[in-house]
């Protein structure tokens, strides 16, 4: 039986090292095709973010019109919160003045 014991460490011992060889040559052939992918993404990348800031900045564009509609709507919307949001504080300040102390 003790036979038995120490020949099942070999099956683990081996599950672990074919792991380890199957990862090492897994990175040793992907490091290759790998980098010109990333390349290749970080180049097209670059290009669309110069082609959206372009579209996004033309005024003609609709979607550059839409992204100034958006904005220009986003100020009238603070604007008018600020303005619902100070309407009470004064209100509650001009009531604050009038309001005689018992004495």
């Amino acid at each position: 039986m003790d036979e038995e014991s120490e020949s099942g460490g070999g099956f683990g011992w081996g599950l672990i090292v074919g792991v380890a060889l199957g990862l090492a040559a897994g990175v040793f052939l992907a490091s290759g095709p790998g980098k010109d992918q990333v390349e290749s993404l970080r180049a097209r990348t670059i290009e669309l973010t110069g082609s959206a800031r372009r579209v996004a900045s033309d005024p003609e564009h609709p979607i550059g019109r839409a992204i100034n509609d958006g904005i220009s709507a986003a100020r009238r919307r603070r604007q008018e919160l600020e303005r619902a949001a100070r309407g009470p504080r004064q209100e509650g300040a001009q009531a604050a003045e009038t309001e005689v102390p018992d004495a």
